[in-house]
């Protein structure tokens, strides 16, 4: 019996050194995993970072290098806005590629069509007529944006956890207001001190680089597996016809995206009267542009690391509480436009920005957000890239607009008109309150 019981604790003792080996294994195999996941999603980030930065570069520099050139206000906003139309007709086609999957594949070409296109507007401006060039590359850079975001809204989502939508929403808006910071500096930066040349080389070597990690971040067909058999089958048309068929069954999620529209047509104001008011109007030399747009990215930045930190504390029903915080930023512009010395309306040009910025950050945030959380799996990225869509029109309507109107009346004019178009958000967002609540 002695010995049987021996035995008994012995087989006891292996099955038990087994299951525990067994356990490790697991957790071993679990935990490399889970660094392996890390690891690509740091990847996934660092490229869109790589991405998002060289493209506010240029986007940033070359504009200003057409006003440097020419003087023209009225120049400058046509030709930004004649660049976003090919990034709001490319909008839907991103939305659809990002629900087909095949990411990899598409957002490494992408890459390389950035880094191609940054290298030929070199010899391009010797022999085209730069306002040709400038309209070109932007063109390009808008296009690619826009077929980027929908793709890499939903894969970062989908590497983070359907569970973490807003937390994962509001860290792709940090690495976007991130970039939005780096950019101007950059771009400010090699432009001020090597020329428009130097940049582009830069871009370049980035967008190759951002490539790599695409490549090495994504799975191959990661996202493939989401869809049904039907909607690979699907084409385009259908496809859009599909995002806009269940968008306009839901009239309130309609009217929420309408006034984000306005929205961000009045803030475009903002964004294309930087280096007007900076260098036009208070006769500031370029790099002090690049100070208002680092000061706009720190603001966008701090919305969006709010909700990140503090997801519970905003909401789409607070949406217009948001809108009236962005009127308060926009009224001491407006005063001191009329009635302060030079350096006073620099400051709080700059100051405004960055307040303007914070709270249409989290507004931009909840409103992705709460669509990316209500869409259907399979339609969420074709749904977004119409909301996307909707958007981007604003802006090109926006850049002729304001383009026009600082050529044609002063920026505290054109202020006023802006505060307009804000109040008459906010009471549209505050009529559509009880609504919003169902909504969210």
């Amino acid at each position: 019996m002695a010995a049987l019981f021996q035995v008994d604790k012995y087989i006891l003792a292996v099955c038990i050194g087994g299951r525990l080996m067994a356990g490790m294994r697991r957790s071993s195999v679990s935990l490399t995993q889970k660094t392996v996941q890390s690891i690509r999603f740091f990847g996934l980030l660092v490229a869109q970072l790589c991405t998002y930065s060289m493209l506010s570069a240029l986007c940033f520099a070359y504009p200003l290098y057409l006003f440097d050139y020419s003087g023209s206000s009225t120049l400058y906003g046509a030709v930004a806005a004649i660049a976003f139309i090919p990034g709001v007709l490319a909008t839907p086609v991103g939305g659809i590629l990002a629900d087909r999957g095949r990411q990899r594949e598409v957002l490494v070409a992408l890459g390389i069509a950035l880094m191609t296109a940054s290298l030929l507007s070199i010899p391009m401006k010797r022999s085209l007529p730069l306002v040709v060039v400038v309209a070109a590359i932007l063109c390009v850079q808008y296009g690619v944006q826009s077929l980027l975001k929908p793709m890499l809204q939903i894969e970062t989502v989908r590497m983070a956890g359907e569970k973490k939508v807003e937390r994962a929403t509001a860290l792709v808006s940090q690495v976007t207001m991130v970039s939005n910071i780096l950019g101007p500096v950059v771009g400010t930066a090699v432009y001020g001190c090597f020329g428009i040349d130097a940049l582009c080389t830069t871009a370049s070597v980035a967008f190759a680089m951002s490539a790599l990690l695409f490549g090495g971040a994504l799975k191959q067909n990661a996202s493939s597996e989401t869809m049904g058999d039907g909607a690979t089958r699907m084409t385009c048309r259908n496809d859009f016809r599909e995002s806009i068929r269940y968008l306009l069954q839901n009239a309130s999620l309609v009217a929420v995206i309408l006034l984000a529209a306005v929205l961000n047509l009045a803030l475009v104001g903002l964004t294309i009267g930087a280096p007007i008011i900076v260098t036009k109007h208070l006769g500031m030399q370029s790099s002090r542009v690049g100070v208002v747009e680092v000061a706009l990215g720190l603001g966008g930045l701090t919305g969006s690391g709010l909700v990140s930190i503090w997801p519970h504390r905003f909401s789409l029903n607070g949406i217009c509480r948001y809108v009236a915080m962005i009127c308060f930023g926009v009224v001491p512009i407006f005063v001191t436009l009329l009635f302060g010395a030079d350096v006073c309306v620099f400051t709080v040009f700059t100051v405004g920005s960055a307040w303007v910025m914070v709270w249409a950050a989290i507004a931009s945030v909840e409103i992705i957000a709460f669509v990316q959380r209500a869409a259907p799996t399979e339609l969420c990225g074709k749904v977004l890239s119409v909301v996307y869509m909707v958007l981007s029109c604003a802006t090109p309507i926006g850049q002729l607009v304001y383009g026009l109107a600082y050529d044609r009346w002063t920026p505290a004019i054109v202020f006023a008109g802006m505060l307009a178009v804000l109040t008459l958000t906010t009471a549209l967002f505050y009529r559509l309150k009880s609504r919003l609540w169902r909504l969210s």
